[in-house]
């Protein structure tokens, strides 16, 4: 990436600065950072998400982005169980593990829209979309099972999962773009400025959980590594297999490579998971992923575009 290119996307990074100043000063704590993710995701996102796909340009392989979004997750946590036999008897910390996989696909929306324009942002949003529902599906179910031992409070609320504000948009800018009907006027102007709001509410909310801890090294060093360099590579060979070329493919690929979102610590919180871990795993997540986005979307561009 070069000069330019790190020039264009200091306003993003700057912001994310600015939520761990906001933090920092206590202007807002770690539940009032829960607050700005939960106005993001129920407002911001959404919009963003509506207006994206309502805009775009229909194709078929737009089709397999929220496919990806829920299947990359639900492998890449088969592997974590695996891989975790030892924290069998630590199920508050195995757990997060298992849940983090879902990713924090905001993070990547400003930077696919700019690097990609509308196109870029589309994709991103649809691989979001199914990355929502391995979140209100496996992710939640995960949470209870090991923080309560699958005891009590594992049934999964449908009607919740089907009226998530992410899935709605998507469908909503689906239908817009399929049936040509142009999103203009002041209704356009309405989900316009609330699309633009969503970069720096979301991007000052991830600062404001920055939270880099030395404890837990070693759980964070195999998280990054199976999420985000594993996970990569493994939308990248499953984008490849189902026939995905270009801006698809590159969305996939960065889709899948993404850091922790921060609904792992949400879910910790509320099923009584360790807690800590999970703010670990967002942070140093976040940090490796501000270097990633940056870098690998031109890195695929240079090959596939």
């Amino acid at each position: 990436m070069g000069l330019n290119g790190l020039l264009d996307a200091a306003p993003i990074l700057l912001l994310i600065a600015l939520g761990v100043v906001i933090r920092a000063t206590g202007l807002l704590d770690q539940r009032g950072g829960l607050v700005l993710t939960r106005l993001a995701f129920n407002v911001t996102i959404p919009a963003a998400i509506f207006v994206s796909i309502a805009r775009a340009d229909f194709e078929p392989s737009l089709l397999w982005m929220p496919v990806l979004g829920f299947g990359v997750p639900i492998l890449l946590a088969g592997l974590m169980y695996l891989t975790t036999r030892r924290l069998a008897d630590r199920p508050r910390q195995r757990g997060p593990l298992l849940v983090g996989m879902v990713v924090l696909g905001v993070f990547a929306f400003p930077f696919m829209e700019l690097f990609f324009g509308r196109g870029g942002l589309a994709r991103i949003a649809l691989y979001d979309v199914g990355n929502a529902f391995y979140s209100g599906i496996v992710a939640i179910s995960l949470a209870r099972h090991f923080g309560r031992d699958g005891r009590e409070g594992s049934a999964i609320s449908w009607r919740r999962v089907f009226a998530s504000p992410i899935l709605v948009a998507a469908i909503a800018g689906v239908v817009f773009t399929v049936a040509a009907i142009p999103l203009t006027g002041p209704l356009g102007a309405f989900f316009d400025r609330l699309a633009v709001a969503n970069t720096p509410l979301a991007m000052i909310a991830v600062g404001v959980f920055l939270r880099p801890r030395r404890a837990y090294g070693a759980l964070v060093a195999q998280f990054i590594l199976i999420r985000m360099v594993i996970g990569g590579l493994l939308g990248w060979a499953l984008s490849t297999l189902l026939g995905l070329d270009g801006l698809s493919l590159i969305a996939g690929t960065v889709g899948s490579s993404l850091p922790a979102g921060t609904t792992v610590l949400v879910f910790s919180g509320n099923e009584g998971l360790d807690t800590e871990l999970a703010a670990s795993l967002v942070s140093i997540s976040i940090l490796v992923g501000a270097v990633v986005v940056n870098v690998l979307p031109h890195l695929l561009a240079a090959v596939y575009l």
